[in-house]
């Protein structure tokens, strides 16, 4: 309806070859078999993809260059992956359930399960504790209990535990948890599952009204009607978007405006209005932000591929158009360095041009474990 016009180019198999969306263009490459063997991104950055006979994906190299390897056995299953030197070993029992996992020789994860083949624990080893998740079910297989413990590996002494169980209607649906020492939480539903309200150990805490379409048209929090302390009601237009959300507290109404395009363009209210402009391809532009004392601009740059380029009106000579690698490695407040798998190794205060280094600057490391979690962090001044 606004004009804008997207491109899509075919070969003579009628495979995509090039997407086109506000002057951006994204192309794939496809071997013999069909199978799709690279994608270049806005930036012009390749992503790489590599099979087997049977179009098994075996490596995948991605745009910012980490590569990853995946082997298979007779049956299909993936047995090893290998991921810039770590490599992941899958076992699997007779019924070719996943049993267990190990990073570089030292265990990962271990699954157990019933006669029924229900997954009745998953657990790990984190910082010398034996972590686990342990699954309780119905005769009709629906979880009942989930118990999460954490052991000493070495003596088997119960260090942690907390126990989490669940009730159901007639028909399947949820209707209750009810967590160790805490309250019972109940859902009120109708139809297929529609919620209707909440209950927390006994007393009411929402209740939901809904149109012919089940959409939430009203909601009341402590009650309903008059001992209501909280009422929102709720419109939408007649293509479905959210229009409005009026409160018992006038101060917090919303009205929201879309354009042809289905995208946000306003959020109002008697305390703050709130504007979103998009490019061609629909990235957000812009954010105009009034309120009583308040008027403000905040412009948003992106390059081809959709990363966060520097702000245009805090950093007005800057000449970069693209984020090589798909990966941003300065913003206005931080430099950031990345390790071989991608993840943010360092994030150091940007010092702008012509700043005199005060001694206060702040360097963060973020320390990782073998299977990529995050385990502590650390900040040096």
């Amino acid at each position: 309806p606004d004009g804008k016009r997207s491109t899509i180019e075919y070969d003579k198999r009628g495979r995509p070859v090039s997407v086109t969306e506000g002057g951006l263009t994204r192309s794939m490459g496809y071997d013999a078999a069909g199978r799709i063997t690279v994608l270049t991104n806005e930036n012009g950055s390749q992503s790489t993809f590599r099979y087997d006979p049977v179009d098994r994906l075996t490596e995948q190299r991605g745009f910012d260059g980490r590569t990853q390897r995946y082997q298979y056995d007779l049956t299909g299953k993936l047995t090893q992956s290998e991921d810039e030197g770590l490599i992941t070993l899958w076992h699997y029992d007779a019924s070719d359930r996943i049993t267990r996992r190990t990073v570089n020789g030292e265990p990962a994860e271990q699954w157990q399960y019933d006669d029924h083949g229900w997954l009745t624990e998953i657990s790990h080893l984190s910082e010398g504790h034996r972590v686990a998740v342990h699954y309780g079910y119905d005769d009709k297989g629906r979880l009942t209990g989930e118990r999460q413990t954490v052991e000493n590996p070495e003596t088997g002494e119960m260090l942690w535990e907390h126990e989490t169980g669940h009730a159901y209607s007639e028909q399947g649906l949820a209707t209750r948890q009810e967590p160790d020492g805490l309250p019972p939480v109940e859902w009120l539903t109708y139809g297929s599952g529609y919620l209707a309200g909440m209950k927390l150990g006994g007393t009411p805490l929402v209740e939901y009204t809904r149109d012919r379409l089940h959409r939430e048209t009203a909601r009341s929090f402590g009650g309903a009607g008059s001992t209501a302390g909280y009422e929102q009601a709720t419109a939408y237009t007649l293509t479905g978007q959210l229009q409005s959300r009026h409160l018992n507290l006038p101060q917090l109404d919303c009205d929201y405006t879309w354009n042809d395009n289905g995208q946000l363009v306003r959020i109002s209210g008697p305390q703050e209005c709130r504007e979103y402009r998009y490019s061609g391809t629909g990235r957000l532009t812009g954010v105009h932000t009034t309120a009583a004392n308040l008027d403000i601009d905040i412009p948003y740059a992106t390059d081809p591929a959709g990363n966060r380029l520097p702000d245009p009106e805090l950093h007005p000579d800057s000449t970069l158009t693209a984020w090589p690698d798909n990966r941003i490695a300065e913003d206005a407040h931080y430099v950031y360095r990345y390790d071989e798998y991608g993840r943010l190794a360092e994030k150091t205060d940007r010092i702008p041009t012509g700043v005199i280094r005060t001694d206060d600057e702040r360097t963060h490391h973020y320390h990782y474990d073998s299977q990529h979690r995050l385990v502590f962090h650390t900040r040096i001044q």
